[in-house]
């Protein structure tokens, strides 16, 4: 199986909402959000490039919970998430994307050890 990696950039605060999301659609490119214990502030709004969304995805809905690599570019970093597909938003008549919802699982901790029971007094 090969390995699903998208690469993305923040979105800004005027390119949040209806009508800015409707202008990005116009420029080629998919709103999504990002969001987990692990990303910075519980979530993170993203654009996509559509074309590569196509490529990596493909041209029908996917299917969800599939592993997907985010790399995300904020200005100069660049952060890498690995994600899985939890939601999908879909245009029936134009058979494209609309939104995307990626999901960071939290990192399996390792159990805590037991603490060593006092002796009884």
């Amino acid at each position: 199986m090969t390995e699903r990696v998208l690469t993305a950039w923040v979105r800004s605060c005027q390119e949040i909402g209806t009508r800015p999301s409707r202008r990005l659609r116009r420029q080629g490119f998919i709103p999504a959000v990002v969001y987990g214990k692990s990303v910075p502030n519980g979530n993170l709004p993203i654009k996509l490039d559509a074309s590569e969304v196509r490529k990596v995805l493909g041209p029908t809905i996917p299917e969800l919970k599939i592993p997907v690599r985010l790399r995300v570019h904020m200005g100069d970093d660049v952060l890498e998430f690995d994600t899985v597909l939890q939601e999908v938003q879909w245009d029936p008549m134009r058979l494209d994307y609309r939104h995307l919802d990626f999901f960071v699982p939290a990192i399996a901790e390792e159990k805590a050890q037991p603490e060593e029971l006092a002796p009884a007094a």
